[in-house]
């Protein structure tokens, strides 16, 4: 994993504030890419809740950034995994 940068100009910071509800939000209700049904590596938009598979399946993530401008996304459930905060604008996870 890259080394978490420390500032966002994207507006990451007041992330949580704007949107109180969203880290209840961040795993999303649906258990596969919203685009291809793929159900492993899963990330969820931190904007809209849209639930797209990461690059190393067919990276409906990034798909859905591009089109929308909505740049965070954090892992879907897994149990025991880690949470990260990656910012497509800043192409970078963020600390």
């Amino acid at each position: 994993m890259r080394k978490p940068i420390a500032e966002c100009p994207h507006g990451a910071a007041g992330l949580t504030e704007r949107r109180p509800g969203l880290l209840a939000r961040t795993f999303g209700s649906k258990g596969a890419c919203e685009a291809c049904g793929a159900t492993e590596e899963l990330r969820v938009c931190q904007t809209c809740g849209y639930v797209g598979c990461c690059e190393s399946h067919e990276g409906h993530d990034e798909v859905h950034f591009e089109a929308t401008g909505h740049p965070f996304i954090r892992p879907h459930r897994v149990p025991g995994s880690t949470d990260w905060l990656w910012c497509y604008g800043c192409k970078a996870y963020l600390a």
